[in-house]
């Protein structure tokens, strides 16, 4: 086994790592999140049904450019490194994150008539870690198998995460009134501020 399918194969366990985490979470606080209230905002999503046939077209997709674009523009063991570390401190972050938000985590947008701000852990960083996981994932990828089909991968899950930030922004604005107010000007959305030197 090559060096190049080791770290395929990293790749792969790390997003599978990350949606069976999810899964799991998810389960767990379903009682904690009905006790939550009921969704006071958000936006809707297409059924569960809907959105596994998406996903499904779009791994087949996948899977298709990379056999009929040859796969892997090139590989660089200096790069493949890099971009295994970049994916591991994304897939740690957003763990981290996901247990910080508990059962205020939601897939799509919804916030619940008893939502509170969630400040701690990597939210004190940044407002959305659990998005900056998934970018630097996504990059981490990009970085170790560069190819077509991760390129827009990456690209798509970028694009889908810039939309739904605000969309999200202003849910919790509405929601949560001053308290997501006086939390957001303290922190930044998506990447944390550097110390000051002075």
């Amino acid at each position: 086994m090559g060096f190049g399918t080791v770290v395929d194969a990293l790749l792969v366990a790390a997003w599978i790592t990350l949606a069976a985490d999810n899964l799991l979470l998810a389960r767990r606080e379903r009682a904690a999140r009905a006790h939550l209230g009921p969704v006071v905002g958000g936006s809707s999503v297409p059924r569960l049904g809907v959105r596994l046939g998406i996903l499904a077209v779009l791994l087949g997709c996948g899977a298709l450019l990379e056999t009929h674009t040859g796969g892997r523009f090139a590989f660089h063991p200096v790069a493949a490194i890099a971009g295994l570390v970049l994916a591991a401190i994304g897939v740690a972050l957003h763990l981290r994150a996901r247990r910080a938000l508990g059962a205020f985590w939601s897939g799509p947008v919804a916030v619940r008539a008893r939502h509170m701000v969630v400040t701690g852990g990597p939210y004190a960083l940044v407002r959305h870690p659990l998005y900056l996981g998934i970018l630097l994932l996504a990059a981490g990828s990009a970085l170790a198998h560069p190819s077509l089909a991760v390129l827009c991968g990456a690209a798509g899950l970028a694009a889908g995460i810039a939309y739904k930030i605000p969309v999200e922004e202003r849910a919790l604005r509405a929601a949560c009134g001053d308290a997501y107010a006086r939390y957001a000007a303290k922190v930044p959305a998506l990447f944390p501020r550097l110390p000051s030197s002075g």
